[in-house]
């Protein structure tokens, strides 16, 4: 099935609720949209993937719509991050290629008419949960976006076990944070983004939510789960990732989003849930993009084509015509 824009489906939903132009306007459904990081297209059971274990993933292509032709804004995760925040092309930003960790001047700045701080203005609580990869300023922080909720990391990759962004090992530091300051965490980083997503949602089931989870899984380094203390180090994981460690960090964060739609069922919000899954671009050298052809950071179908799965009768679906403009506008221009 073919879908043009996710974000002019969240920018309907938006616009939908701020206007009470629409009966679904008054149920205001919560939001949860999963990002999973450097994703391959066949990476998951239900697109194809013979070596990965996905039921939970599974279960949202199964009982809700899988996507087969949908397509990333860019082929790596700073663009496609930029349009899905302000729902304009990222050229408008200068935001084409991933920032570095080090002296990139570029950050996305803050907009009265980000996603988030639409939902927000509409009634919604909203938080980031994951990466952000958009500028690590105080003052481009995702709660400067209209996130009234952040727990996770600033730059594009960071250690599973310690934390730490790249940098030379002796001037490694800590990139974890709450809103904005940092914090300290001793677990492995998938299983700390699912905890926390869901004392956001317990805490605020009462309420209209919109949640990103932004799984830093399955981008390099390639530390798996429950390695122990002695083979965790950094480097020998980003070079010497197997395709076994891939299966095996995507399966910890296919848990992740079983716990999270369990989490969704017992507190009865399922009904009024629109739960989305994807990828920010295509994946790396461990990823399985088949059968499409190569890889991130390429403009082949391999490095921009994800998988997308979403709810049967979405927002979007439900849009008048003028309402779908209002929204085409917020998310190309």
């Amino acid at each position: 099935m073919r879908y043009r824009s996710l974000i002019g489906a969240l920018g309907c939903a938006a616009l939908l609720c701020s206007s009470g132009s629409a009966q679904v306007a008054t149920a205001k459904p919560n939001i949860v949209l999963f990002i999973m990081d450097d994703l391959g297209y066949g990476d998951i059971g239900s697109y194809g993937a013979p070596d990965a274990k996905t039921p939970n993933i599974d279960r949202l292509a199964r009982e809700g719509v899988k996507f087969t032709d949908f397509y990333a804004n860019g082929a790596n995760c700073s663009p496609t991050r930029t349009g899905f925040i302000t729902g304009r092309y990222q050229q408008r930003y200068g935001i084409e290629s991933p920032l570095e960790f080090v002296n990139d001047k570029r950050e996305l700045p803050p907009s009265d008419t980000s996603l988030p701080r639409l939902l927000k203005n509409a009634g919604y609580a909203t938080a980031l949960i994951g990466k952000w990869h958009l500028g690590s300023g105080r003052e481009v922080s995702p709660n400067r976006h209209g996130f009234d909720e952040f727990w996770g990391f600033l730059y594009g990759a960071i250690d599973y076990y310690s934390h730490d962004w790249p940098r030379p090992k002796a001037a490694r530091e800590p990139d974890l944070y709450h809103n904005e300051e940092p914090t300290i965490s001793t677990g492995y980083l998938t299983d700390e983004i699912t905890a926390h997503t869901e004392a956001f949602i317990e805490q605020h089931q009462r309420e209209p939510f919109f949640v990103e989870v932004a799984y830093n899984a399955t981008h390099w380094p390639f530390q798996r789960p429950d390695l122990p203390a002695g083979r965790r180090g950094w480097t020998d994981a980003v070079r010497e990732g197997t395709r076994q460690d891939y299966v095996a960090m995507l399966e910890r964060a296919d848990q992740g989003v079983g716990r999270i739609l369990t989490l969704i069922d017992r507190l009865e919000l399922t009904p009024n849930t629109l739960v989305m899954f994807t990828s920010d671009n295509g994946g790396e050298w461990l990823s399985r993009n088949a059968p499409l052809f190569h890889r991130k950071s390429t403009l082949w179908e391999g490095g921009i084509a994800v998988p997308l799965t979403g709810p049967k009768e979405s927002t979007w679906f439900r849009c008048s015509r003028r309402e779908r403009r209002s929204s085409a506008r917020f998310s190309g221009a």
